[in-house]
């Protein structure tokens, strides 16, 4: 009966002093996890996309819209420098003139003149010829050694006795 008691003694003290104050820093700690990934998830979703966007979206950001016309087939190297300058952009194709009309933020003009610029001399860069490849550099360089007369050696082995 004794051992009894004193088993059971020890096990209240067991859980009173050890079980419950560790239940409740391991509830805490899941709390603050929790709170930290609902702060997470919001930062996620009041992200602004950026960069190439349908035009709905464009004018929904309510910044105002600009809009330019290119008539160069290639839109890929466009789309390439708009990432490299930050702008958001949307791009929409004129089937009968083949040309494409380019929505932006009316705040991004000055990033908008720089990137035509940009995209102007290097379209212009490609009509006035393209550059020799490397590989084609190093064929005609290797023609050339090849074409050099080289100078025959004569080895000698002197006898000795």
């Amino acid at each position: 009966m004794v051992n009894e008691e004193l088993s059971a003694k020890s096990l209240h003290f067991v859980v009173d002093y050890a079980v419950k104050p560790a239940a409740k820093e391991i509830i805490k700690s899941l709390e603050k996890i929790c709170l930290q990934l609902k702060a997470q998830n919001q930062k996620q979703k009041e992200k602004v996309k950026t960069g190439k966007m349908p035009v709905k979206k464009l004018i929904k950001q309510g910044k105002g819209a600009q809009k330019i016309e290119l008539d160069g087939e290639d839109i890929h190297l466009f789309n390439r420098l708009a990432r490299k300058y930050g702008v958001d952009y949307a791009v929409v194709k004129d089937k009968e003139a083949g040309t494409y009309k380019i929505f932006f933020k009316a705040q991004d003009a000055d990033a908008i003149s720089d990137l035509v610029a940009d995209y102007t001399k290097r379209t212009l860069g490609k009509e006035k010829g393209a550059k020799e490849s490397v590989l084609g550099k190093l064929k005609k360089l290797k023609e050339k050694v090849a074409s050099i007369p080289r100078k025959v050696v004569e080895k000698r082995k002197e006898q000795t006795r």
